[in-house]
C-alpha cells in the first residue's frame, strides 16, 4: 500500500439553516485504500462526502486532493474552493456515484460513458469507444453498449453509472450509499464491481448502509453520528471489538 495521501480533509465543519451538521471532521485516505464511513442516517456521511467535491462548500477547515489544495480558509477565515481550470483539474482526480443512477435517458449506455471524454477531455471519439466498451465488459454489460437506461435493472444502471465515472480516468471513486435505491437482489452485482476496484487497488471512499461489504473490503471504517466521527479503525477492530458505545448500539442493530 501505497503511503501517498490521496486525500485529507482536516477540521471540516458544516452548517445548513444554522444546524452544525459536520462538527469538526478529519479524515485522510492513502492511495489504494478503500474507506468505508458507516453510520445512522442524517449523521453528516453523504454530505462530507459532497463537500469533498464540491457538490456543497464547508465553512471551516481545509481540504487536500492528490497533494492539491482543495479548499482552505483564507486571512479571515472565509473559506474558498479553487476554481476555474486549477479547480477543475482537482477535481478530475475524483469520480462520483450516486444512490440514483442519473443516466441520460435519451442516450444509449455507450453513448453516456463517452460524452464527458469528448466533451471535457477532448478525447478522440475512437479512443473514448474503446476505452468505454473496456470498461463496460469489465462491468458485465458489453452486450448492452446500444441498449437504453430505461431497458436496464437498476443493477445494471448504477453499474453503468460505475463505468461512467471511470470512463473519466480518476484516481479517486466517491461512492454516496450506492445500492440504497436497489432491490436487495440487485445489490450484490454493484458490490462485486465495487470488490473488483477494490482489488485492483482504486482509491475509493464509500459511504455504505452495507455492512458486510465496509467488514470484507474495506482497508479503514469510520464510524459517523451527529456531525461527529466517533470510532475509526481497521474492520476488524471497529467491527469485533468497538470502543464507544454509540458504536456498539449502532451495529447491533445493523448486524
Amino acid at each position: 500500500m501505497s503511503e501517498e495521501i490521496m486525500v485529507r480533509m482536516h477540521q471540516i465543519h458544516k452548517h445548513f439553516n444554522g444546524t452544525e451538521v459536520l462538527k469538526g471532521i478529519d479524515l485522510e485516505v492513502k492511495r489504494g485504500e478503500v474507506l468505508a464511513i458507516i453510520g445512522p442516517s442524517g449523521s453528516g456521511k453523504s454530505t462530507l462526502l459532497r463537500c469533498l467535491n464540491h457538490l456543497e462548500s464547508i465553512d471551516h477547515g481545509s481540504i487536500e486532493v492528490a497533494g492539491h489544495s482543495f479548499a482552505g480558509e483564507n486571512d479571515l477565515g472565509a473559506v474558498a474552493y479553487e476554481t476555474g481550470a486549477k479547480g477543475r483539474e482537482i477535481l478530475s482526480h475524483m469520480g462520483m456515484v450516486f444512490q440514483q443512477f442519473n443516466l441520460f435517458p435519451h442516450m444509449t449506455v455507450l453513448e453516456n460513458l463517452i460524452e464527458a471524454p469528448i466533451l471535457v477531455k477532448k478525447e478522440a471519439r475512437t479512443a473514448a469507444v474503446e476505452r468505454a466498451r473496456g470498461l463496460l465488459a469489465r462491468v458485465g454489460l458489453l452486450d448492452k453498449c446500444d441498449a437504453y437506461p430505461a431497458r436496464l435493472s437498476g443493477g445494471q444502471q448504477q453499474r453503468v453509472a460505475i463505468a461512467r465515472a471511470l470512463a473519466m480516468q480518476p484516481e479517486i471513486m466517491l461512492f454516496d450509499e450506492p445500492t440504497s435505491a436497489l432491490d436487495p437482489e440487485l445489490t450484490g452485482e454493484v458490490l462485486k464491481t465495487m470488490r473488483a476496484l477494490a482489488d485492483e487497488h482504486m482509491t475509493m471512499i464509500v459511504v455504505t448502509h452495507e455492512m458486510n461489504f465496509a467488514r470484507e473490503v474495506a482497508s479503514e471504517v469510520m464510524f459517523m453520528a451527529d456531525g461527529h466521527v466517533v470510532e475509526q479503525g481497521v474492520p476488524q477492530e471497529v467491527f469485533l471489538h468497538p470502543q464507544q458505545q454509540r458504536t456498539q448500539d449502532f451495529l447491533y442493530n445493523m448486524l
